[in-house]
């Protein structure tokens, strides 16, 4: 991985997360070269070492980031690499999602069963699970947005920007989400979103009981999750193990089929991610 580590030395733009799963990559694409270095193989090499069958269109594409981020690093050129992405690969891109859109529609459970699903959580006193797939469903939120802490501390309202820990701060009668650490925070800024529903009232006090701030996601020792962390956690909690990005799908599909584009446009917003991206990344009635 000398390779890849000199290349993250020369370019230190790049985040923690895309370090992590440039890393990642690499490790698959070494397999897929038998340890072969990216910069002792040609562009065509490159490329057919990549496009094999069985792995992913968008697969390839993480393969190939990584691949052009090296030879940048030592000034090579990819103008072969770069044609192929955007034109062989970008076409079996859009093949593959279109199939893959078609067998979701069929097989993803409705809106109301997500709802449904949610209410017996509370129901059942699964206070933690019942306030994910709340939040989720209220929010469209991705993983990390629910990485957060509870807590009856009234000054965490008034903390600025530069935050990067997300509350549920809690009162007697309502709740106030407050989001300082997500994906797009940098576009969209800081978000405070009022909840005066009763039951989510409850279950944030539930769990944090007699505590003055409590993480709502908790290793077995009590400690917070790391971010790495917070993905397969969140899975767990939600309907069939589907995971935060079905839920925004189903989502969307069902109030596309509903014509109900404010709240669409309410989801776009709250989630952070704009409108043509919905509905360019999450329709799948399309």
């Amino acid at each position: 991985m000398a390779e890849l580590e000199q290349a993250i030395e020369i370019n230190k733009s790049i985040g923690d997360a895309t370090k992590r799963s440039y890393k990642s990559m690499y490790k698959r694409l070494m397999k897929l070269s038998n340890d072969e270095p990216v910069l002792n193989m040609s562009e065509d090499r490159l490329i057919k070492t990549i496009n094999q069958d069985g792995i992913p269109p968008q697969s390839k594409n993480a393969l190939l980031s990584v691949v052009i981020y090296i030879r940048k690093s030592k000034g090579l050129k990819s103008e072969k690499i770069i044609k192929f992405r955007d034109t062989t690969l970008f076409k079996e891109k859009l093949a593959y999602k279109e199939q893959k859109n078609k067998t979701l529609e069929e097989e993803l459970p409705s809106l109301e069963n997500l709802e449904n699903y949610t209410k017996t959580l509370f129901k059942n006193e699964q206070y933690v699970s019942y306030i994910v797939n709340f939040l989720m469903l209220r929010f469209g939120l991705r993983n990390k947005d629910l990485n957060l802490v509870i807590t009856n501390n009234q000054d965490v309202t008034f903390v600025g920007d530069k935050s990067k820990v997300n509350y549920l701060y809690v009162t007697k009668k309502y709740v106030t989400y407050i989001r300082n650490d997500y994906k797009t925070h940098g576009t969209y800024g800081k978000q405070k979103h009022k909840i005066e529903k009763s039951q989510f009232t409850r279950a944030v006090k539930a769990v944090l009981g007699d505590e003055y701030e409590k993480p709502l996601l908790q290793l077995p020792d009590g400690d917070g999750v790391s971010e790495d962390s917070v993905s397969k956690i969140i899975q767990r909690f939600t309907y069939n193990g589907l995971g935060e990005g079905k839920y925004f799908k189903i989502q969307i599909q069902d109030l596309k089929q509903q014509g109900n584009i404010r709240r669409i446009r309410e989801l776009s917003k709250s989630r952070g991610t704009d409108l043509e991206v919905v509905f360019s990344e999450y329709d799948i009635t399309k």
